[in-house]
């Protein structure tokens, strides 16, 4: 699949092409925190887990679930051994190859190549449980942001659920030698994104047929939110 037409979805595709040449692995765990290979292999279960004791987020028996910006298959393969299905999207073409590469590739594991906020190989009301990590944290609008909860919205099945983590708040103050993230991606725009106040973040979940249910770090660099879709 080409790249998107729109500039800015250009450029994010390009931005997280590069970082899957660099080191795919690293840069699919928010933060970019280096990782074992043993430990990145194994950590998805620990973030569903994780998940559920702080949000409530429930993955098992899901018919089918999104692993939206699945970077290198972090997830993926967790969510593959709970639900029926797992659609695994990212906008990076590279990122997607390497995640295929190391999940492997199978009828309960299907691989799309797709900006966040417009999906059209998925079908409406599909979607039983969503996880979209480390995406809304590195746009660099609103606009995109209310674009991914908009698609979320549209693919989410009545009652389905979402788990995502946006930037409420600024990062941490950071002393030289503390972050040894190179800098063209520490200070480049994508990887900083976009802080949004909570109260925005609500509007654009409620114009999405979004309810937010619970939110854990309000205010932080990293707050996870779980919403779910209005039922009909």
């Amino acid at each position: 699949m080409p790249l998107p037409e729109d500039p800015e979805l250009r450029r994010i595709a390009r931005f997280w092409d590069a970082r899957a040449r660099e080191d795919a692995q690293r840069y699919s765990v928010p933060g970019g925190a280096r990782v074992a290979p043993a430990t990145f292999d194994g950590s998805g279960e620990a973030v569903l887990r994780a998940l559920e004791s702080t949000l409530g987020l429930t993955t098992d028996g899901a018919g089918v679930a999104l692993d939206l910006g699945c970077g290198a298959g972090r997830v993926t393969p967790a969510l593959a051994a709970r639900a029926d299905q797992v659609v695994a999207v990212d906008v990076s073409q590279r990122m997607l190859d390497e995640a295929e590469a190391r999940v492997g590739s199978s009828d309960a594991v299907r691989y799309v190549h797709a900006d966040a906020g417009e999906i059209p190989q998925l079908p409406a009301a599909v979607v039983d449980v969503a996880l979209v990590l480390g995406v809304l944290p590195h746009l660099p609008t609103a606009k995109l942001v209310a674009a991914v909860l908009h698609e979320l919205g549209r693919v989410l099945a009545p009652g389905g659920v979402a788990a995502f983590d946006v930037r409420s708040g600024a990062p941490a103050p950071v002393l030289p030698g503390e972050d040894d993230l190179p800098e063209h991606v520490s200070g480049h725009p994508i990887w900083r994104g976009i802080a949004l106040d909570l109260e925005t973040l609500a509007a654009l979940a409620h114009q999405a047929e979004l309810v937010v249910e619970r939110i854990e770090g309000s205010g932080t660099s990293r707050c996870l939110v779980l919403v779910r879709r209005d039922e009909l």
